[in-house]
């Protein structure tokens, strides 16, 4: 049938072949294939014939055919439960649309009911049409499942495969994952819940992990042999490529093969045809070049300014995936990359708009990138500062000068120390390094603008630092060029403002002891004076002796010209060697801090060294060493009790005279749309306030501070909080100023000084977790009751509930209306009750300071006292948190920082070290609680 050719075998049709006699159903209308308007008439034709022959590869229709070669396998960790979560809950209207697109999916043989264990819920999202897209929550389901960790190509990779392509075609696959069928054995997994059903997926959904891998892997393997050299694969995309019409139809009639015979299906609406202008991964790619498509820069263009920090970082990541094609980056982002972190409190200021505007600007007007053309003349421009590097790839093609990609990096701290020279023998290991796969196997140029490079690649008898930089360049066909600096502008701007982060020092580059000769070694041992004065007593040729080696000269002897020394040891080398103290420095480092030596403390270093080698005050260097060495002291904490003694705040009065605040959350939104909980304690009754807050802001807590706290109770005249931005902003500052209340603040990374205010945290989140519903959503409703029943309850240090302390009577409860009251209370006449809960209190004040007086002596036994005075080098712990990278391995202290005062026994204020006294001026000392420092040792 030439109607439906795959599906209907009658060959019985009607005349005018509307209706198929066998299905009886309509024919789709011819295909219309988008092909470049602007080739001439010819081609188009000869392009238009070619795609109808492979017209079964297309489909406009709903229906979706599934490709033979593999099937989706959904491998969870052995002894798995099924997962089974209930159905979101969701408004008429949204019920009606997820309804539809079910029915649609059963219609289209996508899904089939199911009586699968698992269940997984449903989310619409809404689309920017205002229409709804139908999403599984697969969340729980793939932290159980085996990952396939098959690799997506490297857009970079992608697009440096265009050169001298002129026609450029795109394919876009059909509803991709639904051309792949799942597993009859893992369909149950897919199992989704809506409020009218069970239902399970036939083909691949999207949202579980493994998906991408697995239709990459069949991507590539239904375009096998035809991948980077014909065509172009990123999942669903196809791009086929030529620098000729006729060699492109060439390729596309062996790509749509391809396809035709892996029964996969095209859709015609999103494929276009023999264009010399295309989009792709975003970006459009033409003979020339690429640039970033106009689309995302437009969308970057209208991006509103961020109003909180999680609008600043989408809007960086949005600028970030075109960093390649603007200058300077790196620096004009540093003002909103500062934003972003944890320690800064988000304010949007003037540089911060300009930053926002500038890079929207300059995305706006980006630079056309060439391909990099295999043949050309290849050059590398470098250039290195006192801030970091730069580099530019560049080819000469007719006379013209091409950039192929900018990059620059910034330097670290031991970089930083480099001399001139050496800086810019980095730039060049660097910049071949990040241009590897452009420059390994052919010759190219590199311009700098420093004469000392002209002999890097050629020098015959380096040493240090700079032989291993010389034998990495062995593996190049390098030629150094020199360039004045004001020729050189392009990387030279590049090394001013660098876009990378630095990378980790190299332990070969630092650490390289390089050969010496025993006749070397025997000059350097005679130019030691100690040394000197001992080999000439040993020679007979003076009975004089250093007083350092009296002790042991006996164990002295010289051995082919060297000075050794005998070793008693049974588990040490026979003859230790002496080492003069021009080699000490490096064969400490060699022995300490390479990776083959693991930074480890004295004694293990020591006894590495005292394995082979020998000199005078051995033990002193090593410990000196260790102890300077700045690595360690970053990482390292110092094996002693920690600093700093309890310091007990002293109770109050009276009720609420001091009270301690703090923000609990945040939690899952309830159904009143509430995610935090603002707490508040009395400092004496152990009274506590809770309310359920929608937001965390500053608004919201001096609301609180001021309907619950001042208007109940009046107002306090101490509250202690964190150095949260709720409370240290200009309108609970004001309210507080107001109020007459003395703020005070704990140090940051320490909040024991809000001690009672965490424990009380910690109380109320383990009794609503006793009651809260199973999506957690019920909260902030039984946070008035927890509440209560935490202020009636006898307290473990004052042996009284908060509530009788305040109000100097139990409450009333449910209970009494049903049991007989044989309480006295209701007797007692003014005076006897005003007295009574004094008299409480007091008691209750007294049995707080007892407690904490053995609290006290229990904390100080495994704390120590420590002091530091205004003007000593500190090291500051930090709990540095980076994606991607373990906890475990991140260095904890920070600095070197210089301490500008003592605030009281276990406070200080810290600047970092080195500034000026004017940058002192301007930046704000950090306040740091004295169990964080350690003290800094200076090598």
């Amino acid at each position: 049938c030439r109607i439906h050719r795959r599906n209907c075998r009658s060959h019985q049709c009607f005349r005018p072949r509307r209706f198929c006699r066998t299905c009886s159903e309509e024919p789709s209308p011819p295909i219309a294939f988008d092909v470049n308007p602007r080739l001439p008439n010819d081609k188009q034709k000869q392009l238009k014939a070619l795609l109808q022959h492979y017209e079964d590869c297309f489909s406009s229709s709903s229906k979706i055919r599934q490709t033979p070669i593999t099937k989706y396998r959904i491998i969870t960790e052995e002894n798995a439960r099924p997962l089974r979560q209930s159905p979101y809950r969701v408004s008429t209207r949204e019920r009606e649309a997820m309804k539809r697109q079910v029915d649609e999916m059963l219609r289209d043989d996508i899904i089939q009911p199911s009586k699968s264990p698992w269940a997984s819920p449903v989310v619409l999202v809404k689309k920017k049409d205002g229409t709804l897209r139908f999403c599984v929550d697969y969340r729980r389901l793939n932290k159980i499942t085996r990952k396939d960790v098959y690799p997506l190509p490297r857009i970079d990779d992608a697009l440096d495969r265009l050169h001298n392509a002129k026609y450029f075609s795109s394919m876009d696959l059909k509803t991709g994952y639904w051309q792949i069928e799942v597993d009859e054995r893992d369909r149950e997994k897919t199992a989704f819940i809506t409020p009218d059903g069970l239902f399970e997926f036939k083909v691949m959904p999207f949202g579980l992990c493994s998906a991408p891998a697995t239709f990459q892997r069949v991507m590539d393997t239904v375009l096998a042999g035809l991948k980077w050299q014909t065509c172009l694969v990123y999942l669903d995309d196809v791009v086929v490529f030529s620098s000729s019409f006729d060699e492109h139809l060439r390729r596309l009639e062996a790509v749509l093969q391809a396809i035709k015979t892996s029964g996969l299906t095209l859709k015609p609406e999103k494929c276009r045809f023999a264009y010399e202008e295309l989009l792709f991964l975003g970006h459009v790619i033409s003979k020339s070049g690429v640039r970033p498509d106009p689309r995302k820069t437009a969308a970057i263009a209208d991006f509103p300014p961020p109003t909180d920090k999680k609008a600043v970082r989408r809007f960086l990541g949005l600028c970030a995936y075109y960093r390649r094609f603007v200058k300077n980056f790196a620096r004009i982002a540093d003002p909103l990359t500062n934003l972003t972190k944890a320690d800064v409190e988000f304010k949007w200021e003037t540089p911060q708009e300009h930053a926002f505007q500038e890079l929207k600007h300059r995305l706006q007007t980006p630079p056309l990138l060439a391909h990099f053309d295999e043949f050309a003349e290849t050059e590398i421009h470098t250039d290195a500062s006192s801030v970091g590097l730069g580099a530019v790839l560049v080819q000469r093609a007719d006379g013209l000068e091409r950039v192929i990609s900018y990059a620059s990096r910034s330097l670290s701290k031991a970089e930083a120390n480099y001399s001139t020279t050496e800086k810019e023998c980095l730039a060049i290991i660097w910049a071949t390094s990040k241009f590897r796969p452009y420059l390994y196997g052919r010759p190219f140029k590199v311009v700098s603008d420093h004469h000392a490079l002209c002999w890097l690649a050629t020098l015959k008898d380096p040493s240090g630092r700079l032989a291993r930089w010389s034998l990495r360049l062995q593996e190049y066909d390098i030629t150094v060029i020199y360039k004045s600096g004001k020729k050189h502008s392009d990387a030279d701007c590049l090394s001013r403002a660098p876009v990378d982060q630095p990378l980790p020092d190299d332990p070969d580059d630092d650490y390289f002891l390089g050969t010496i000769t025993t006749d070397d070694f025997a000059e350097r041992q005679r130019a030691d004076p100690e040394l000197k004065a001992l080999i000439e007593y040993l020679e007979g040729r003076t009975a004089e002796v250093p007083k350092v080696f009296k002790r042991a000269l006996a164990s002295f002897f010289l051995r082919n010209g060297l000075l050794q020394k005998k070793n008693f040891s049974p588990l040490r080398a026979k003859y230790l060697l002496v080492v003069p103290s021009a080699l000490r420095p490096e064969l400490l480092q060699a022995l300490h801090d390479d990776p083959t030596a693991g930074h480890l403390g004295v004694s293990r270093t020591l006894a590495r060294i005292q394995e082979r080698y020998y000199w005078p005050r051995l033990t002193t260097d090593v410990t000196r060493y260790v102890r300077t060495c700045r690595d360690c002291q970053r990482r390292k904490t110092p094996p002693t009790r920690p600093a700093g003694l309890l310091q007990p705040i002293d109770p109050p009065c009276r009720p609420f005279q001091q009270i301690g605040m703090d923000l609990l959350g945040p939690f899952p939104t309830s159904a009143f749309g509430n995610k935090w909980i603002v707490v508040a304690t009395d400092y004496l009754t152990r009274y506590a306030e809770t309310k359920a807050l929608p937001k965390g802001s500053a608004s919201e807590v001096a609301k609180f501070f001021v309907e619950n706290i001042v208007l109940r109770q009046g107002a306090p005249e101490v509250l202690i909080t964190d150095r949260g931005t709720a409370f240290t902003a200009d309108l609970t500052q004001a309210i507080l100023a107001y109020s007459q209340t003395n703020h005070r603040r704990t140090t940051a990374y320490h909040p024991q000084t809000n001690g009672l205010t965490e424990r009380l945290n910690k109380t109320i989140a383990d009794m609503l977790s006793m009651y809260v519903d199973v999506e957690h959503k019920t909260w902030d409703a039984i946070l008035p009751y927890v509440t209560f029943a935490y202020n009636t309850a006898v307290q473990e240090t004052t042996q009284i509930s908060p509530y009788k302390l305040v109000y100097g009577r139990s409450p009333a409860t449910t209970l009494d209306a049903m049991l007989p009251n044989v309480t006295d209370e209701e007797n007692l006449d003014v005076s006897e009750y005003l007295q009574r809960a004094e008299e409480a209190r007091q008691l209750a004040r007294l049995r707080i300071k007892n407690q904490q007086t053995t609290d006290s002596h229990r904390y100080n036994l495994r704390r120590r006292f420590v002091e530091y005075q205004p003007g000593e080098r500190v090291w500051v712990w930090t709990p540095i948190r980076r994606r991607g990278l373990s906890e475990k391995l991140l260095r904890r202290y920070l600095g070197p920082y210089r301490v500008v005062r003592r605030l009281g026994p276990l406070d200080y204020e810290v600047v970092p070290d080195g500034i000026t006294n004017s940058q002192r001026r301007r930046s704000r000392p950090e306040v740091v609680h004295v169990a964080r420092l350690k003290p800094f040792h200076a090598r």
